[in-house]
Formats: C-alpha cells, sequence, structure tokens
C-alpha cells in the first residue's frame, strides 16, 4: 500500500495521520478510477475542460466522502455499513454527466460501483489485497506503457536520422547499388 496516499487525490496531508484503513480505501478509489476506461477516455480527450485531470481527482474526493457520509448515517442508525453498489452507481453516474458530459451506455458504471464497494467492505476490514494487486498491476502497467514509450521514441530518432543522412541504406554516393544481394 503506497504511503503517498494520504497526501495523494483525496487532499492534502492533515497534521494528524490518516487511519491505515482510510488510506487504503482512498488508494483503492484511485486505482479503480484509473482503470476506468470511460473516465480515462474522457480525462485524455480533455472532456472535461483544460481541467479533467483535476476533476478525475476530484471525483476520488467525491467518492470518499460519499462512502464516508454513508458511514456516519448508518452508524447513527446502528444499522449495519453496507454501501448499495446501486446508490454509488448514481454518484458515478452524476459525476460523469456533470463534469465530463458523458452519458455511459456501456453500463460500466455497474462494475465500477460494485469493485468500489468491495474494496470500502475490505479495507474497513484491515483486508488490503485488492488494493496491494490493484497497485502492482497499475504499477507493472506503468512500467510497461513507459517501455514502449521509449521504445517508439527511439524508433522515431532513429528514423529521424535516417532521413536527416539523406540516403535510404541502399546506394552508395556515387549512386551505384551496394546491396549485398545483387552483383
Amino acid at each position: 500500500m503506497a504511503a503517498a496516499a494520504a497526501a495523494g487525490p483525496a487532499g492534502e496531508a492533515s497534521a494528524a495521520r490518516m487511519h491505515p484503513n482510510k488510506e487504503a480505501f482512498i488508494e483503492g478509489v484511485d486505482h479503480v478510477l484509473a482503470k476506468w476506461t470511460a473516465l480515462e477516455l474522457a480525462v485524455q480527450n480533455g472532456w472535461g475542460g483544460r481541467r479533467s485531470r483535476e476533476k478525475r481527482d476530484t471525483m476520488v474526493d467525491e467518492i470518499v466522502e460519499y462512502f464516508d457520509q454513508q458511514v456516519r448515517k448508518k452508524t447513527a442508525a446502528v444499522a449495519a455499513v453496507a454501501v448499495e453498489p446501486t446508490d454509488v452507481e448514481e454518484l458515478l453516474l452524476q459525476v460523469m454527466d456533470e463534469d465530463f458530459s458523458v452519458m455511459l451506455e456501456d453500463q460500466s458504471e455497474k462494475e465500477v460501483a460494485r469493485l468500489l464497494c468491495t474494496i470500502f467492505a475490505e479495507c474497513r476490514a484491515g483486508n488490503f489485497e485488492t488494493v496491494d494487486r490493484m497497485a502492482d498491476e497499475r504499477e507493472a502497467k506503468g512500467a510497461a506503457d513507459s517501455a514502449a514509450s521509449r521504445s517508439q521514441a527511439a524508433q522515431g530518432a532513429a528514423a529521424a536520422a535516417e532521413g536527416q543522412d539523406g540516403s535510404s541504406g541502399s546506394e552508395s554516393d556515387d549512386g551505384s547499388d551496394d546491396s549485398p544481394m545483387e552483383e
């Protein structure tokens, strides 16, 4: 579990240390949203305007606050603390519509809501396995994406260098064909 979660998308680190269960939940919410294709497309394409990435980070805060509110309500009513995925779905649909002008038709909010509720229940119980697994997957994907970007950049630089020297690699300076296959 990343220690940076306390100062991550859910706001600045406070003077008092946040409970590890809540830190893990915030991190989990961030991982879930990072994997949500509809949200990532909205951010990458700027459907939320110039502040799309900031809106995505604020969405983490809104989800965490929503779960906090539900716990406070249910604790006060002495009811079992369980947040229903259908309620979370409504929140996700609302934020996607209001912040990114996206009307989801793929029903992906259902899976995202279910996963958020699962992570919430696990973190409340002190079980961080899903969050840790998602962190490992995200780190591995980031490393793979970084390696692919470096490879593409190297290929682009090599192609540009080849194009700058003016040769196609098959003719010598005197115009004759130096191909080893033909004599």
